[in-house]
């Protein structure tokens, strides 16, 4: 019986095959790689399975071997000699190859769509590659692929997924990879890659429609590797997933439909396949084969952007404009996908809120994990309040590499500026997106915050970073939070225009370390000013607080905490200064060891933001008290110290100046310092003396109060308080003794001593004012306590309790 397929060119002797089953110049050739770096499979597989495969190939193929066969497998009434027929639209499968020998068939493309791929056929004989699976229809799955021989044979690959015509429909899945069935050699199929999902379609409000945009559809799962042989062989890869389709526009606004569409989002990106793995649990060690590769995930879709509201002849928005959607989460793989961008809010009356990031992808090994999508912005607004930006996606964690990035936050969408008599409001910024952890790398920095947006009467907020960076051997360094907007300020047809900048977001905490440094906590972002000029009213925004300093928790050192953002300044009121944030702990695992890490010191306040002297009254629409420049922020409290010493208390911020009779603002209180660490437990043997404790840990210093602001003829501001010293870590106690082998009890151990307190700081200077009360010198910080000794352990005789640490000076 002949195979179905073309038989290859004529060569001068029908015979060499047999001959070069023979010729060992055949299966000892070099082949394109390096001989040096083959392992035992691949020396097998290109210097012996190989030539022989080929050698059987050119025997089918030939025009003397088909004739042969055909007389074997007639006499025998069955196929023992022979590749299996490729699959058919009727017959979609491959054949399977001769029972002696022989490959696989392989499977049917499909040309249908929602139909999928034929299966390869196996090679059931004792010597053959499995056929490969076909490819599948549109939105339908791979073929899966076919098993190689018993004895020796690889698995063949499966087909690849395919693309929908509709985005509602799932890219195929890729079919999975062959097994290599056989006992000595064989290496498993690879899996076929996933289709990427179809893009939605743009909104329309025509025929009924109702002007959003379509969502993106899911990217297909890759295929899963095959197995390998029971002996030598490797597991196939994994195929790679698709990534998931864009999500459509939002339409834009018509007559009928005054609002502007909202945009599509994305279902997002597949998974990669699955590694295939090794055939046997006897033979384990590396030389004989390795477990496949899982495939890469597919990328999440961008979400489509909001639609803009319609316009007049004049350009005059009449509606709303749509919102962005959301960003597709990618797969995880190998590579985990990035995620999805979030869509952009649409122009309008008032702005369309920005979307989502999407989520990255999980990594495997030492890649990076999937970096989380940027948000959108949010839309403008020409008469009401701009859209808020969207919140960045999270980034991946990996196991030995870099986890991914946290996205970005969306700008909050401004309002329009150019006519004051409109009162317009900017829209808040999205916070930054969450940084992946690893096991083994560098944690992934957490995303920025967007800002918030300009407008007439008030600026918008910036976005808090509330999701912090992720942790590894060496911490993600923090993200910022988001400037505060400004505002240019809106006149109520009174003659008096009114004006308030937007607060400053937090800052996000660092990521932790588990070997080296902790990473330092994000800065606050600043507040937004206030308008200026005649007639104007005015308040400047709040700073936003810094975020946390990370913890070490394997000896090394800890993050600092983040700066606070300054106050934005007002002609009536500045913005006060936001808080430092507090300094990482240092610290070692329990089961774990490290030394010399010192604890983070707390991070600075922010300066207090000037006031222009201008009075605010007290029927004014933003609801604030009298006129005053803003206090400078609090510095933040030391870290913790478990190895090392405590950290040091943040210096407090310089309170803001003032002009006129206003009062300037006072300076922000120093941080406290960071507690000692407590000493570690002492030994308690039973045959054996006591072990002496540990001492307590040098405990941080307080940090200095800010300076008051200056006036004219207000006061002056007050200095702000010293921080105080932290305390000293109390000494353990000491073991208590066992006893030996007479049932003599055995000394016990010492106590530890206590920790030195940390000093207090000086307070910061008053004020000055040219007519008025200077402001007063903050007080001093007090000294810290020093850590109380550690109790003597029991015996005979006893141990000697732990000296009490000293206490700090005072500042």
């Amino acid at each position: 019986m002949a195979p179905l397929t073309a038989a290859p060119p004529a060569q001068a002797d029908e015979f060499d095959w047999f001959a070069d089953l023979f010729d060992s110049s055949a299966w000892l050739a070099a082949g394109p790689a390096d001989a040096g770096a083959f392992d035992w499979t691949s020396m097998i597989d290109q210097w012996f399975y190989d030539p022989i495969h080929a050698s059987m190939e050119a025997w089918i193929n030939s025009d003397f071997g088909s004739m042969v066969n055909g007389w074997i497998n007639t006499a025998a009434g069955q196929y023992l000699i022979g590749d299996g027929i490729d699959g058919t639209a009727e017959n979609p499968d491959g054949g399977n190859g001769g029972l002696w020998f022989g490959d696989g068939g392989n499977g049917w493309d499909s040309t249908e769509a929602g139909v999928a791929g034929g299966a390869g056929g196996n090679a059931a004989g004792w010597f053959g590659d499995g056929g490969a699976g076909g490819d599948g229809g549109a939105g339908a799955n791979g073929g899966d692929g076919g098993a190689g021989g018993i004895w020796m044979g690889n698995g063949g690959a499966g087909g690849n997924g395919g693309i929908a015509l509709d985005p509602a429909v799932a890219g195929g899945n890729g079919g999975d990879g062959g097994n290599a069935s056989g006992w000595f050699f064989g290496n498993g199929g690879i899996g076929g890659n996933g289709a990427d999902g179809l893009a939605g379609a743009a909104g329309t409000f025509a025929n009924g429609g109702d002007g959003n945009g379509i969502a993106g559809g899911y990217g297909g799962n890759g295929g899963a590797g095959g197995r390998s042989s029971f002996m030598f062989g490797n597991g196939g890869n994994g195929g790679n997933a698709g990534a998931g389709g864009k999500g459509g526009d939002g339409a834009t606004g018509t007559v009928d439909h005054v609002d502007g569409g909202n945009g599509g989002w994305s279902w997002g990106g597949g998974a990669g396949g699955a590694a295939g793995g090794r055939g046997s649990s006897i033979y384990t060690s590396p030389m004989y084969g390795h477990v496949g590769q899982l495939g890469n995930g597919g990328d999440g879709g961008d979400a489509g952007n909001g639609g803009d509201a319609y316009q007049d002849v004049n350009g005059h928005y009449l509606g709303n404009g749509g919102s962005g959607s959301d960003g597709g989460i990618a797969g995880n793989g190998n590579v985990g996908g990035n995620g999805g961008l979030g869509g952009h809010g649409g122009n309008g009356l008032n702005g369309g809120a920005g979307g989502w990031g999407g989520n990255g992808g999980q990594s495997a090994g030492n890649n990076t994990g999937g970096a989380g999508g940027n948000a959108g912005a949010g839309g403008d607004a020409t008469a009401g309040t701009g859209g808020n930006g969207g919140w960045g996606g999270w980034g991946a964690p990996s196991q030995d590499g870099a986890g991914g990035a946290g996205g970005n936050g969306g700008a909050g969408g401004n309002g329009a500026t150019g006519d004051n008599t409109v009162k317009t409001i900017g829209g808040d910024g999205g916070g930054g997106g969450m940084g992946g952890s690893s096991q083994t790398g560098v944690g992934g920095a957490s995303g920025d915050s967007g800002d918030g947006g300009a407008g007439t009467y008030a600026g918008g907020n910036g976005g808090d970073s509330f999701f912090g960076a992720g942790s590894g051997a060496t911490g993600g360094a923090g993200g910022r939070g988001g400037n505060g907007g400004d505002s240019t300020g809106w006149d109520d047809g009174t003659g008096t225009i009114w004006s308030h900048g937007g607060n400053g977001g937090s800052g996000s905490s660092g990521g932790g370390s588990y070997a080296g440094d902790a990473a330092a906590g994000g800065s606050g972002g600043n507040g937004g000013a206030g308008a200026t000029g005649p007639g104007v009213i005015s308040v400047g925004g709040n700073g936003g607080s810094g975020g946390a300093g990370g913890t070490a928790y394997g000896g090394g050192n800890a993050g600092t905490g983040g700066v606070g953002g300054n106050g934005g300044s007002g002609t009536a009121s500045g913005g006060n200064g936001g808080t430092g944030g507090s300094g990482g702990a240092g610290m070692v695992l329990l089961g774990g060891s490290g030394s010399g890490g010192t604890a983070g010191d707390g991070g600075a306040g922010g300066t207090g933001g000037d006031s222009g002297g201008v009075m605010m009254p007290a029927n004014n629409p933003y609801g604030t008290g009298p006129s005053h420049a803003g206090d400078g922020g609090d510095g933040g409290m030391g870290g913790t110290g478990t190895v090392g010493v405590g950290g040091e208390g943040g210096s407090g911020g310089t309170g803001g100046s003032a002009l006129g009779s206003v009062d300037a603002g006072n300076g922000g209180n120093g941080g406290v310092g960071g507690t000692g660490y407590t000493g570690a437990p002492a030994t308690n043997p039973a045959h054996a003396p006591g072990g002496n404790g540990h001492d307590g840990g040098v405990a941080g210093n307080g940090g200095q109060g800010g300076a008051g602001g200056s006036a004219v003829d207000g006061n002056g501001g007050n200095g702000g308080a010293g921080g105080k010293g932290g305390t000293g870590g109390a000494g353990s106690r000491g073991g208590n003794g066992g006893t030996d082998a007479e049932g003599n009890t055995l000394p016990g151990g010492n106590g530890g001593d206590g920790g030195t307190g940390g000093n207090g700081a000086a307070g910061g200077a008053g004020g000055t004012s040219t007519s008025g009360t200077s402001g007063a010198h903050g007080a001093a910080g007090a000294a810290g306590a020093g850590g109380a000794g550690g109790v003597a352990g029991t015996g005979t005789p006893p141990g000697q309790p732990g000296t009490d640490g000293g206490s700090g000076q005072p500042g």
